[in-house]
């Protein structure tokens, strides 16, 4: 369900994000349920809780099968009223038939314990028989769909080679979950444990993977506009902040029910509860950064968010004194540190404080047993520790190097600057070169090149160009060449948006469709560039593109742009200066009517 939330956080837009998320928490109902009734402390609530998976497996098959027709552009063939019958009506009758006071709720489980938790004996009968078709008829379109993909994408692509691990990873549960689930139950054999929904784990984490690697669940498109506002830029280590905290938050109400309730025993509502909230929290802190930009607001709601979280955590062990669990304070209070807010910090010491002497009111003298669950408790925080640690580690070791880039760049750009205070139409393009020299020493890029548009967008011309390494270099133009503007994908882009774009993993565009501006980029060898306007009298005159063999790494967009943009800036200045000095020569020694010499020029 991670990866669901996962990409539903990235764009909610998406219909095909919204659908792998319904995958996901469909299979996530599935095996919680199961989980649930396999450890009941009875046959009637074991039952129970099998009868509520319907709402995992009785959905997971309709939606495998519609997420098949999306990938395969086989939906766009389809009526569209006629497919959703044919997916979801079979939904609606196993919810009819199977869920808890179903039809057949109470005539298909017979529950009796074994050495794999409770299982149910009853014989094959109409509804197995109907659960048996559901879940082979379904998946095996999807697979054939699939396959037939498969079969159509480019040979050794790897794109194909992901989606032949993905179908391998299908396939191997429906053998599986045929021979484990289906035959037992034909051939009168109850004691064989049921697998198919452990099976189905590997091919949802491969979807997500095989998926987010080829931009096809976050969508990404071919290119991303990046607004020309510098100061959204530091945003991105905050959303990192926001998306650990969530990591943190699921991995947390996972480990508390799995440890209360599995391994403690204790009260199931109670643990589910305490999961519930926790979980939720983890949601509403990843979608932070969207509720509000201001970062006090951010600060004081992921305040909030932690004091819920640890009061929770405490006042479910705060009969034992809340023994171990204390120490999760920690987790909370090294993210206080990333927020970079004394008053949020010190907020948060004094309300912890406060439970602890609450909690010390409540249970003044206690003694505590140190269990099992004790012990996995303290395995838990001592993890989510060290992730935050980390993460702390990383985020100052990447400002640290940051500011050092920072230091020198600045150096550099004084210097370009200062260059092109002299610049003019004879040395402009000997200052270009030396720009580019001086750049790839703070930026590192393969290749650099300067475009100027014609007035109507029609023909490029290249004014200059920068290669790192001449004898590995893959760059096919030089300065003075023209080219159609059509033939350069970025420019495209470029002109319509008019904002610096860039794509960190040039193999994203095959997603869209785009090949010949994948080929355009891969054929060479680059996997990822920038792209920058030069505006000129609010007008788009040039573009300044430089490309990576290597992918780009999104910690170092931020100084990339910033860079960039003012490199950009320059060259807007030293254009418009040099087209300046040129207008007021003309005016001072050529006559306006007859463009000849004025009395001027002769003197």
């Amino acid at each position: 369900m991670s990866f669901g939330a996962y990409a539903i956080a990235y764009n909610a837009k998406s219909r095909t994000n919204r659908l792998f998320l319904f995958v996901t928490s469909s299979l996530a109902i599935w095996s919680f349920a199961y989980a649930i009734s396999n450890s009941a402390p009875t046959a009637e609530v074991s039952a129970f809780w099998r009868c509520m998976s319907v709402f995992g497996w009785g959905i997971f098959h309709s939606l495998l099968l519609h997420f098949a027709l999306i990938l395969t552009k086989v939906e766009k063939r389809i009526n569209q009223r006629v497919m959703f019958a044919v997916l979801y009506v079979p939904v609606i009758i196993n919810v009819i038939l199977f869920a808890p006071f179903g039809f057949l709720a109470e005539k298909q489980y017979a529950m009796v314990p074994s050495d794999f938790g409770w299982r149910n004996t009853l014989p094959a009968n109409m509804g197995q028989v109907w659960i048996n078709a559901y879940y082979i008829i379904y998946t095996a379109i999807a697979v054939i769909l699939l396959v037939r993909w498969w079969k159509k994408m480019e040979p050794h692509s790897p794109m194909k080679r992901h989606v032949t691990y993905l179908l391998i990873a299908i396939l191997f549960p429906f053998v599986a979950g045929t021979i484990t689930d289906i035959l037992p139950g034909v051939l009168g054999v109850t004691q064989t444990p049921r697998l198919t929904l452990l099976f189905l784990i590997f091919p949802a984490v491969l979807l997500f993977i095989t998926l987010k690697k080829f931009g096809v669940l976050i969508d990404r498109g071919t290119v991303q506009y990046l607004p020309s506002d510098l100061d959204m830029m530091p945003e991105e280590s905050r959303l990192r902040l926001f998306e650990t905290a969530t990591a943190i938050f699921m991995i947390g109400a996972a480990g508390s029910f799995y440890v209360g309730y599995f391994i403690a025993g204790r009260d199931l509502t109670r643990e589910l509860l305490l999961a519930f909230v926790v979980m939720n929290l983890g949601i509403f802190l990843r979608f932070i950064p969207s509720i509000s930009k201001n970062h006090a607001v951010q600060n004081t709601l992921f305040l909030i968010a932690s004091i819920v979280g640890m009061t929770f955590f405490l006042m479910k062990d705060v009969d034992m004194g809340a023994a171990t669990v204390w120490a999760i304070y920690i987790v909370f209070l090294l993210y206080t540190v990333v927020l970079n807010s004394n008053i949020h910090a010190f907020v948060f010491l004094v309300i912890t404080l406060a439970l602890q002497v609450v909690v010390w009111m409540i249970s003044p003298d206690v003694s505590v047993a140190v269990d099992n669950s004790q012990y996995i408790k303290r395995i838990f925080i001592i993890v989510l520790s060290f992730v935050a640690v980390r993460y702390l580690t990383n985020e100052y070791t990447s400002k640290l190097r940051g500011y050092q880039s920072f230091s020198k760049g600045q150096e550099v750009l004084e210097a370009i600057s200062s260059s092109f205070i002299s610049a003019d139409r004879e040395n402009a393009r000997g200052k270009i070169n030396e720009m580019f020299e001086m750049s790839a020493e703070i930026l590192g890029f393969d290749h650099a090149y300067l475009v100027e548009f014609d007035t109507n967008y029609q023909e490029a011309l290249f004014l200059n160009t920068y290669v790192k390494d001449v004898a590995t270099a893959s760059l096919p133009y030089h300065p003075g060449m023209k080219v159609k503007t059509a033939t350069l994908p970025m420019a495209g882009f470029l002109i319509a948006q008019k904002q610096p774009i860039m794509c960190g993993d040039i193999i994203n565009i095959s997603a869209g469709g785009d090949e010949k501006d994948r080929n355009f980029f891969l054929s060479r060898g680059v996997n990822s560039f920038f792209a920058v306007p030069i505006m000129s009298d609010e007008e788009l005159v040039e573009m300044l593109v430089i490309e990576y063999y290597e992918k780009c790494d999104m910690s170092a967009r931020e100084s990339r742009l910033t860079y960039l943009e003012i490199i950009a800036n320059i060259l807007g200045d030293a254009r418009q200066k040099i087209a300046y000095e040129e207008k007021l020569y003309e005016f001072a020694y050529f006559d306006e009517i007859t463009k000849l010499a004025n009395k001027n020029m002769l003197i």
